[in-house]
């Protein structure tokens, strides 16, 4: 049955999912309208979760008491942490999951959700009443039209506004491989203002794993050390052994096959009008730019429990499918390869993100909010970050409340929508840890402290979760004041055997800032001197995720990088500061004197909502920033 609601979430992708949810956990009447309620949380590209930068979003978004981590881990197939090399700032959890479970799993959570209904059909439009504001949405379902009564919209579109799919020179009018692409409601967002592009994505061929040679190629085992990606669990719920993924490499022999066949590309022979991609670029066309290369790598991951599917991770293409199939020939290990289904190249609208509010709410029109991959974004991750801002500021529009905005210094996903909102994009839009100021701020193991106060206080987080927070805050406090204050003399240290050296004493935490020092090394050397340890246990098998071994990483995490910690966050106070001061929508920038006239049309055409968000506009000089600041400190003075 029909009725009105507050909300109406258009698409159940990624970000679909995270807005309805996000309105509905926080009591708002919501609606969720997508083209085929069996596709529902589909992945229609890799069936990984998280990889750099990726995994911070997606726990960030648990952390906000989104859903992405919890399917993750109830659907995993195989999982690693990534960044190892690397410091703390970069380490996360890349995890694959099963296609078929994770969708599965998405749409009974979204159909068990208080305050959310679902709807198939298509949107064709907003309606909007004699004022100009939103008063429904129109959908189509068959032969049937109705209007689904509400106060705010959330398009959550991905690829289907206006979709094309390439495969060589063949065309097909769609967002993806088996749907259809939608042209109504993209005409209609034209009509509204809303700048568009077009942008291109695409997907790798999938492959038969039986026509595989698993031999010649590196195995490279699931690490369950890695542990969940929700905060929520201690450990992860897979049936049976989590799975392998293969690597293997182009060859130059597969490099010649693509070089000849360039003017087959759609990518290469114009039919594609699109941007791509700048760090996820099609095989033939890391042919071209990194033609001193001779090889590239390539990973066989399994997509699913129960299908031979191999999803051929690295080898996207528009190629017709002979010639791909031709290509994937001479890698390693694929000679005999059978090919399921070609990869294709997808070209769809997306909106220009510098029409929109740092809350992801339209500039043209109140209570209409954008997330995903319409904002130019790629990414499964980016989407659902996107996606559960939209859906906390969709339900605050309802509500009458203020607008809920992420700054950069306290989560990846404030970067994103900064980037977005502020500097636009000229291609698809991929999180890069780099992409953050302060990124030893915004750590994976750290974002439940970041983000869930904020999830509390909205309603998103669950009692377990406010609970497991309280008990890792709690441990994290209690074992550093016993570090802290409990002190090793150079004289106690003297007899011992492999003793650490102290001159004069040292508290315990001095001696975990060492680099070679870990806490099971102060543990150790506590006890061995008649202390009782005061730390929090250690995690037994399968526990990796455990509160207890969450508050183990972070105080050594904390300890090593104490010194750049105390400075990174002194610089995020300094940062923030420009926040706090807000630009009047209604500024006149022409009127103001001394600012250049690049700066004066940047400020016109973007409307920052901060000085913060002023200051990082490309175009803008400091010395314009500081006669902003200027003019609203004597505005202050002069009220």
């Amino acid at each position: 049955m029909r009725r009105a609601v507050d909300v109406v979430v258009v698409g159940a992708g990624q970000a679909g999912i995270e807005a309805a949810l996000a309105c509905a956990r926080m009591g708002v009447r919501t609606a969720c309208v997508t083209l085929r309620l069996d596709r529902i949380g589909y992945l229609p590209c890799n069936c990984s979760i998280g990889g750099p930068a990726k995994g911070h979003i997606a726990r960030e978004v648990d952390a906000l008491g989104g859903q992405m981590g919890v399917t993750t881990d109830h659907s995993l197939t195989h999982t690693r942490t990534v960044g190892t090399s690397k410091g703390p700032a970069v380490q996360t959890i890349r995890a694959q999951v099963c296609k078929s479970t994770y969708p599965l799993f998405m749409r009974g959570v979204l159909e068990t959700q208080d305050s959310l209904d679902l709807y198939q059909g298509t949107v064709e439009s907003l309606v909007l009443d004699a004022s100009g504001a939103i008063r429904a949405v129109r959908v189509s379902e068959g032969s049937e039209v109705y209007d689904l009564d509400c106060r705010a919209v959330v398009l959550t579109t991905g690829t289907f506004l206006n979709g094309l799919c390439h495969e060589g020179s063949k065309k097909t009018v769609a967002a993806r491989h088996g749907d259809d692409s939608v042209q109504s409601l993209a005409a209609f967002i034209k009509d509204l203002g809303i700048r568009t592009k077009r942008f291109k994505t695409g997907t790798t061929p999938r492959v038969k794993l039986g026509s595989l040679d698993l031999s010649l190629a590196q195995v490279m085992p699931s690490e369950s050390e890695a542990g969940p990606l929700s905060f929520l669990h201690d450990r992860t719920f897979e049936k049976r052994e989590l799975l392998p993924t293969w690597q293997t490499r182009t060859t130059p022999s597969t490099h010649e096959v693509l070089r000849e066949n360039l003017d087959k590309s759609a990518m290469f022979s114009g039919d594609i009008e699109g941007v791509g991609p700048r760090y996820c670029p099609s095989v033939e066309d890391k042919v071209v730019r990194f033609a001193g290369k001779d090889s590239h790598p390539i990973f066989w991951e399994i997509e699913e429990w129960d299908s031979d599917s191999v999803y051929v991770q690295g080898f996207s293409s528009s190629m017709p499918a002979e010639v791909q199939l031709e290509a994937l020939k001479t890698v390693p290990g694929m000679e005999s390869v059978e090919m399921l289904l070609p990869g294709y190249a997808v070209e769809y609208d997306m909106a220009d993100p510098l029409q929109l509010r740092p809350s992801l709410m339209s500039k043209l029109l109140p209570g209409l909010f954008l997330a995903g991959q319409i904002n130019g974004t790629s990414g499964y991750e980016e989407a659902a970050g996107q996606g559960i801002v939209a859906g906390i500021n969709a339900a605050h529009f309802a509500l009458g409340l203020p607008e809920v905005v992420f700054p950069r210094t306290q989560s990846f996903i404030g970067v994103m929508i900064d980037d977005l909102v502020t500097k636009g994009v000229d291609d698809p839009y991929r999180m890069l840890t780099a992409r953050a100021e302060h990124r030893l701020l915004l750590r994976h193991d750290n974002a439940d402290q970041r983000l869930t106060p904020l999830a509390i206080e909205l309603g998103l987080a669950t009692t377990e979760r406010a609970f497991r927070l309280e008990k890792k805050l709690r441990t994290i406090q209690s074992t550093k004041e016993w570090l802290s204050t409990t002190f090793v003399f150079e004289s106690d240290l003297a007899p011992l055997k492999d003793a650490p050296v102290v001159r004069g004493r040292a508290s315990l935490y001095e001696l975990l800032k060492r680099p070679e020092i870990n806490l099971v090394d102060v543990e150790t050397l506590a006890i061995r001197l008649g202390f009782t340890a005061q730390t929090p246990e250690r995690p037994g098998p399968g526990r990796y995720g455990s509160t207890a071994a969450a508050a183990r990483r972070q105080i050594e995490i904390e300890a090593i990088y104490d010194g750049y910690l105390a400075k990174q966050c002194q610089e995020a106070k300094l940062a923030e500061k420009l926040e706090f001061m807000s630009l009047p929508v209604e500024l006149d920038y022409w009127s103001m004197t001394g600012i250049s006239h690049e700066s004066r049309e940047k400020l016109d055409r973007l409307r920052p909502s901060t000085i913060g968000q002023a200051s990082r506009i490309p175009g803008v000089r400091p010395a314009d920033v500081a006669l902003l600041i200027g003019y609203l400190r004597g505005s202050v003075k002069s009220a």
